[in-house]
């Protein structure tokens, strides 16, 4: 018989359930009728936040409502922000329902409490996040390890002291760009390179693969006192109805210099591979569901690592968001953005979002476009609109007050000057493009 069948005995303390008692011998149980009430509750606010949860895991207990402490604040605020005070309620004898709590995409995100009083939902929040402490249900996606930033977003809107210039850019944007301001994009299979020259952003070079072979990603790579361009060549095996390429066999990366004269390769092992990227010299492979590191010595470039994914990359992005000298890294696989931190032991994932289902679309920015300190970071949804998540202290989260649908913001210091200027496309026919060029 399912847990949600019994009322537990027991004591429920603050710290792990919320709902306290002092009846440690007594014991209480439901019938189906009140079973099923209670459940069509949870089940409300479930529906009502975008949760789903375990109820074969699903457990009741008796209590009573905390009192205001410095122990149990969190919890009452949780609650409150999910629209439940548990003021008015305090010392009140009630009862705990416990559950694991899912992400619609079955993600765990922790355990879900929910505190009825006289029948009635009078309280509701989850233990989760690295610090295992109460959250309300509208935090959906708390850090899941300490990354310990050493500042956060203080997100004010986007500066206003920008020059506004012409030039040519891609609709998707841009996958990379080197310490010269050269940007690079992929179009049709081909890599093109961009840059600022004067007041206007033109293209400046094309490179076409040949040999049947098209380009799949992009990274530039330092080496001593310049970048080197590393492109994932790919044979199209099968295209869509748009004829846009659907499954590639990697063939190899090839290493241009900043002459675009190739200067190494590397022949890849076995297919999958799906994005480039690279930090502090190394060039990193995402092949299924792995991160494989290159670095350069005797002979050319040779893998010195691998670490295990949970997911494929689309894209990866490497930024000091918070400016403390520690590299974070920003992986997509086109549904979920995926937050880590680097270390000799391995990939460290510090957060996630949890959709489960194709949402993202195109490259990974970051960028600092109000001048707080702290970088945002930028991806574009399927419909071409740009999603901006900030650095908060419980993870990060979605900003889009200021955006327009259809709206794309590619950030990058394109002059040099060390402070972030961004390329901006709005919606309409033929999605103009405009670069805002900070005022140093």
């Amino acid at each position: 018989m399912k847990k949600a069948m019994w009322l537990l005995l027991g004591v429920c303390l603050f710290c792990m359930t919320g709902c306290s008692s002092d009846e440690t011998d007594q014991s209480l149980s439901l019938s189906a009728k009140e079973q099923e009430a209670y459940i069509k509750q949870i089940d409300g606010i479930m529906d009502e936040y975008y949760w789903s949860y375990d109820k074969d895991s699903l457990a009741f207990r008796a209590g009573e409502v905390p009192q205001e402490s410095q122990e149990s604040a969190r919890l009452l605020s949780a609650s409150q922000d999910a629209g439940y005070s548990l003021k008015p309620v305090a010392g009140a004898p009630c009862v705990m329902a416990a559950a694991e709590l899912l992400h619609y995409n079955g993600d765990v995100a922790g355990e879900v409490n929910c505190i009825f009083v006289n029948n009635q939902l009078a309280g509701v929040y989850y233990m989760g996040g690295f610090d295992d402490a109460a959250y309300s249900l509208r935090e959906r996606n708390p850090f899941l390890a300490n990354g310990k930033f050493s500042a956060y977003e203080n997100w004010t809107g986007m500066n206003t002291e920008y020059r506004v210039l012409n030039g040519s850019l891609p609709e998707e944007g841009f996958l990379t760009k080197d310490r010269r301001g050269v940007v690079a994009s992929i179009q049709n299979g081909k890599v093109e390179l961009y840059h600022l020259s004067g007041s206007v952003v033109s293209r400046m070079r094309t490179l076409s693969p040949g040999g049947g072979l098209q380009a799949v990603s992009v990274a530039y790579v330092e080496s001593g006192e310049e970048d080197l361009l590393a492109v994932l060549l790919a044979e199209v095996t099968e295209v869509d109805s748009e004829g846009d390429p659907v499954f590639h066999r990697s063939e190899k990366v090839i290493l241009y210099d900043s002459s675009l004269q190739v200067v190494g390769e590397v022949q890849l092992e076995r297919e999958g591979c799906t994005a480039l990227g690279s930090e502090d010299g190394k060039l990193f492979l995402f092949i299924d569901q792995a991160m494989e590191t290159y670095d350069f010595g005797e002979g050319g470039w040779h893998r010195t690592r691998k670490e295990s994914l949970r997911h494929r990359v689309t894209q990866c992005h490497t930024a000091d968001l918070d400016g403390n000298g520690e590299i974070e890294y920003l992986l997509t696989d086109g549904m979920d953005l995926y937050l880590y931190h680097h270390l000799e032991s391995g990939l460290l994932k510090l957060w996630s979002t949890h959709l489960g289902v194709e949402s993202l679309y195109g490259a990974l920015y970051s960028g600092d476009l109000n001048g707080d300190g702290v970088k945002e970071v930028y991806i574009c949804d399927a419909t071409g609109t740009t999603i901006r998540y900030i650095l908060t202290e419980r993870g990060l989260r979605s900003s889009n007050e200021d955006i327009q649908y259809g709206q794309a913001i590619y950030p990058c210091d394109w002059n040099g000057d060390g402070i972030d200027d961004y390329w901006n496309i709005t919606e309409g026919v033929g999605r103009t493009g405009s670069l805002y060029l900070s005022k140093s």
